[in-house]
């Protein structure tokens, strides 16, 4: 379907604006939820536009990693998903290091002929490719475009106003999906920007060259200073490494957690590490951002409007992951904007599904995950808690390789945390 273009209505236009473009889904947002929402909707037949704020050959601050789920869902997606892993480096498993400098290593299954378990891939590649291939399902991208507000709702359409920083442009869309990242403008144009900073994460990183003995493996530190959250080296190749910092926004403001000064820190002292980081050198500038975990977004809908990855929250609250909540949440909202493009209904009661089947999808994962960092938010009980727990799965890792192989499952989803909540795993935790 042809993307319209109409005159402007008079007193509608900004002062630059020509005519005004009508797409049937206006997607705010070129990342992996916008571009996925839009390849979904333009093979049903849907016009699609998208707007990226940024020019072509931008970088995103990310962590660079694509778990199982994520790397499964773009395969099933069929856009030539194998061209991409060769230029990634593909992840065996996952080793826990502490502050004493001992390891435990989790290898994580996979299936002969089956995609990696986990793979690295710089950001910036994969936002270009999904924008190529949403491109090439039909999808109109335009860069350098911000969204600015909604002009005006009306009954089968939202009329909404974009900006090059020079030149206007209208868009009159049936529904507007944001997926513009965790300070989402058309959540905030919508009034649906209230965040629960609770469960908010913190996050920085930097590129380092020169690192000695990078695996196949993440490498995830528990550090007693940043609980609940961690410090990673994910390599990107067998030289060079994403190494960064996470942890609960409220913490990090109660306990007057300054992130780059720990990710300093971490580099240069710790017992594991801090070796090996000798002869690195830092590629660029550290850099840090906010991570909307699960539950810090009360609502993902509204009339016209539904919000997904980074806007609606959909961010692992334990691992920090937020690129399979970014294609989960696309696929459920295309199923809720198929049904209402066929009926012709976009008010908040109808749109109001989406809420509902995001809460059904994520809860059992996301929102377990997010109890157990809450209690170990803890002011007096979490941080004693959280090392004591961490000594004890270390523990085990190293006797029981099925328990280390279920402990990494459970850090990145490849096996569903509600079982190990069965007795058998809290009896092996908690007593070996």
């Amino acid at each position: 379907m042809a993307v319209r273009r109409k005159k402007a209505p008079p007193g509608k236009a900004g002062p630059y604006a020509r005519s005004v473009t009508e797409p049937d889904v206006l997607i705010v947002g070129g990342g992996p939820a916008g571009c996925v929402a839009g390849i979904l909707l333009a093979r049903e037949g849907y016009s699609t536009t998208i707007l990226e704020k940024s020019r072509p050959g931008y970088h995103k601050i990310c962590g660079d990693l694509l778990g199982a789920r994520s790397l499964q869902f773009l395969h099933n997606l069929n856009i030539g998903w194998a061209s991409m892993l060769g230029q990634g480096l593909p992840i065996e498993g996952i080793q826990v290091l502490d502050e004493k400098g001992l390891r435990s290593v989790a290898y994580l299954e996979e299936e002969s002929g089956s995609d990696p378990v986990g793979a690295t891939l710089k950001r910036d590649l994969l936002d270009r490719f999904l924008q190529q291939r949403a491109i090439e399902e039909g999808c109109n991208v335009l860069y350098g475009m911000r969204f600015q507000e909604f002009v005006a709702r009306e009954d089968r359409a939202v009329l909404c106003r974009a900006s090059t920083g020079e030149e206007d442009t209208l868009f009159r869309a049936r529904l507007v999906f944001g997926a513009d990242g965790a300070w989402s403008t058309t959540a905030r144009a919508a009034g649906l920007f209230g965040r629960n900073s609770a469960v908010m994460l913190l996050a920085v990183r930097g590129y380092y060259r020169g690192i000695r003995r990078l695996r196949r493996t993440i490498e995830l530190y528990p550090l007693s200073d940043l609980q609940p959250g961690y410090a990673w080296v994910i390599p990107l190749s067998l030289d060079t490494a994403n190494v960064g910092l996470g942890i609960r926004a409220d913490v990090c403001s109660r306990d007057g957690v300054r992130l780059q000064r720990e990710l300093s820190r971490f580099v240069t002292q710790h017992p594991a590490l801090s070796q090996r980081m000798k002869q690195a050198t830092l590629v660029g500038a550290v850099r840090g951002w906010p991570l909307p975990a699960y539950g810090s977004v009360q609502r993902v809908s509204g009339s016209h409007l539904l919000l997904l990855g980074d806007a609606g929250g959909f961010v692992d609250p334990m691992s920090g992951e937020g690129i399979f909540g970014a294609l989960q949440s696309a696929w459920i909202a295309v199923g809720v904007a198929r049904d209402a493009l066929r009926r012709g209904v976009f008010g908040e009661r109808f749109l109001a599904r989406y809420d509902e089947r995001c809460r059904r999808y994520f809860d059992a994962d996301f929102g377990s995950a997010a109890l157990v960092t809450g209690f170990l938010a803890h002011p007096a009980l979490g941080k004693p808690l959280a090392m004591w727990g961490l000594k004890q799965v270390e523990k085990n890792c190293l006797l029981d390789q099925e328990y280390a192989r279920m402990i990494a499952g459970f850090f990145t989803g490849v096996c569903p945390r509600k079982r190990f909540l069965k007795p058998k795993w809290l009896v092996k935790t908690l007593f070996g």
